[in-house]
């Protein structure tokens, strides 16, 4: 009889032991700290994973590319991403702060546009970027008070810009470059006090990638008095005019 209870004893106690043991080698999901938000970028993680924008890295699970849509979470168990996978590689996802506003989101419209927009932890838009191929063809930046802080936009072409202007954090604008012919531009840099900085027009060199300024340039102190003028040729100053 005690050898019957002694065996039974030690059955039991065996198939506990498999069964912890077997919890054990079950693999679990990763989960992610905070750490991984730069304070700068933001979420980089995923970047290298999006296929419209050129990422060659592949995301594997035991063994296969991932499929489908697929979540990650932060350690506390809040959503951080999710996505949806091609051959290991995204077409659309949203990634999240710890607090559940989105930090971004990128949408492939259609195998050649996209979008991705990126957000402060408090909600406010940072910035939106408009892909084609790819390539940036529009890249707006916010300060965090939700003025804008830059605005690029090129041509078609992707050699040169349409526009470009920045701003100082008031919104008042520091540098407006708009494109009035193919490859000649108009420049204006002002004071953040709204007055004319500088004035004067640009052109640009296909084989230099680079502008370079043409014609009569005016430089104004912050009275919004003229100072100088400068005439250019090829881009070096040809004449000095103090007024």
């Amino acid at each position: 009889m005690k050898s019957i209870v002694l065996l039974s004893v030690i059955l039991i106690s065996g198939v506990s032991y498999a069964q912890i043991d077997l919890e054990s080698q079950i693999p679990k999901e990763k989960t992610y700290d905070k750490s991984i938000i730069d304070e700068t970028y933001g979420i980089q993680l995923y970047e290298s994973l999006n296929m419209a924008l050129e990422g060659d890295s592949v995301r594997m699970e035991n063994g296969y590319a991932v499929n489908n849509w697929k979540e990650d979470y932060y350690d506390d168990g809040t959503l951080l991403h999710r996505g949806y996978y091609i051959d290991g590689q995204l077409k659309v996802y949203k990634n999240y702060y710890p607090n559940g506003q989105i930090e971004r989101e990128f949408k492939n419209i259609d195998g050649f546009r996209s979008l991705q927009k990126k957000f402060y932890a408090d909600g406010i838009l940072k910035s939106e970027v408009k892909y084609m191929g790819g390539s940036a063809l529009l890249w707006v930046d916010y300060y965090a008070n939700g003025n804008m802080e830059f605005y690029e936009e090129f041509h078609k072409s992707f050699l040169y810009h349409n526009a470009k202007r920045s701003y100082y954090e008031t919104g008042q604008e520091e540098t407006v470059l708009k494109r009035v012919k193919k490859l000649n531009f108009i420049q204006n840099d002002f004071y953040n006090n709204g007055i004319t900085k500088q004035k004067g027009t640009l052109s640009y060199d296909l084989n230099a990638y680079d502008y370079y300024k043409t014609g009569k340039w005016t430089y104004y102190n912050q009275q919004g008095k003229p100072t100088k003028e400068e005439t250019y040729s090829n881009g070096k100053v040809a004449k000095t005019k103090d007024l």
